[in-house]
Order: structure tokens, then sequence, then C-alpha cells
């Protein structure tokens, strides 16, 4: 009897807390509201995640030391549309996910096109982020669309061993809410 009565209080104090969770404003949606976008936007190429991964890239599964995985990347074209926006400033629609912070501000984060495909099981393509880094550091605003600004860099960037990360970064300077 005992067993019973301690499993319904534990099943109801959890219950109580769950719902104090949903009641209580979430840090993410108070950094939300204090999202503005820069005052020269009009500056910034608006572009999206529909160009960027409207192509397929291969992946090499081993490090780019080895000879079939450059044979792989020397396959894969990253299409002229998108390689015109490298080192240009642009705006870009998605969501955050966190990597790196400091004193409360993401400083390295990835800027996804979809965040339940990463979030629920399904790895992204690899032209479905963007590796983003800021001197500056931002408040974490997390499951839902924003808009970030900065520069853009395309091409293959590695890690220190020599295995791809990612084909997008982006040096970030200013997150705003979605058009």
């Amino acid at each position: 009897m005992n067993w019973y009565k301690a499993i319904g209080i534990c099943a109801v104090a959890a219950a109580i807390v769950c719902v104090l969770e949903i009641l209580r404003p979430s840090a993410s949606v108070l950094n939300f509201q204090e999202l503005t976008h820069p005052v020269d936007r009009d500056t910034y190429t608006v572009t999206g995640f529909d160009l960027l991964s409207d192509f397929v890239f291969q992946v090499p599964e081993v490090s780019c030391e080895n000879p079939r995985a450059l044979q792989i990347l020397q396959s894969n074209e990253i299409p002229d549309s998108v390689r015109d926006l490298n080192n240009q400033k642009v705006a870009i629609k998605g969501y955050m996910l966190p990597l790196k912070s400091a004193g409360g501000r993401v400083k390295e984060f990835l800027i996804l096109r979809d965040h339940s495909r990463c979030c629920f099981g399904e790895i992204p393509e690899i032209n479905e982020w963007i590796i983003a880094k800021s001197k500056i550091g931002f408040k974490p605003v997390l499951d839902v669309p924003i808009n970030f600004y900065g520069n853009l860099l395309v091409g293959e960037q590695f890690d220190e061993n020599r295995f791809l990360v990612g084909i997008y970064q982006m040096n970030c300077v200013a997150l705003g809410p979605p058009y």
C-alpha cells in the first residue's frame, strides 16, 4: 500500500513541476523578445537554406588525408549561385544550436535549417547547417526561427584531423527576429 502511495505522490509532484515549467517564461523566449535587426540590415543579402541546400554534397567518412576522401570531395560542386555568397554580408533564417558559451553568451553555434531534424533523430545534410562564431556572443535563443546576420564563407571546413565538418561558416554579428 505504501509503495503505491509513494508512486502516486511522485507522479503528482512530477506533473506539478511540468506544469510550472510550461507556465514559466523560458530564457529563450525572453531572449527572443530582445532581438532587433541591425541598423544596416539593408546592406545584407537575404538568403535561405532553400538555396544553400539545393544540391547534393557527398561527405567522405574518413579523413581527407585519405586519397579516396579527396576524390569524393573533388567530385562535389557547389553551385555558382551559392559560391557568389562567399565573403558576403548575408541574413539567413534558421535555428540556433549552441556549441560553446562564456559568461552566459553563446560564442560558437550551428545555424540549422530545421531544428527538428537534428534534435529528433535525423542527421541534417552538410549543406543544412552553418558553423557560426561571434566575438561578442549572444544570449541563447532556442527552438524558434531567427535571423542571423554576418559574413558568410562558402567552402570546405576541416577539423584538426582533416575531417570535413562543414561547407559554410559565418562570422555572426547580430541576431534578429524573423521578417
